[in-house]
């Protein structure tokens, strides 16, 4: 007999919905974390550290703040504009 198993969701495409009132982060709990990354995010994450003098953690806990304000804004029907001297203005999109 064959048994109907719930389809996974990608991490693609599943949301997760913040809690309404998260704690402020004073009294967050800090959370160890231990991730692998391919080279290129490994040399872009090493050059990071030693261009703006940061620690590793540092330089994560930026990217993703920053991401979540890219996704926030897309969602809401915003985006984000990079102006570059050398390239002009270049509209951000993660899809």
């Amino acid at each position: 007999m064959a048994t109907a198993t719930k389809p996974r969701q990608s991490s693609r495409t599943a949301h997760h919905t913040p809690p309404a009132n998260p704690p402020p982060p004073e009294l967050e709990v800090a959370k160890r974390l231990v991730v692998e990354v391919n080279r290129r995010t490994a040399s872009d994450l090493a050059w990071l550290v030693a261009e703006e003098e940061l620690n590793k953690t540092t330089i994560v806990n930026r990217a993703v703040q920053i991401y979540r304000m890219i996704i926030e804004a897309q969602r809401k029907g915003g985006s984000i504009v990079i102006d570059d001297p050398d390239k002009g203005s270049e509209r951000l999109i993660i899809v």
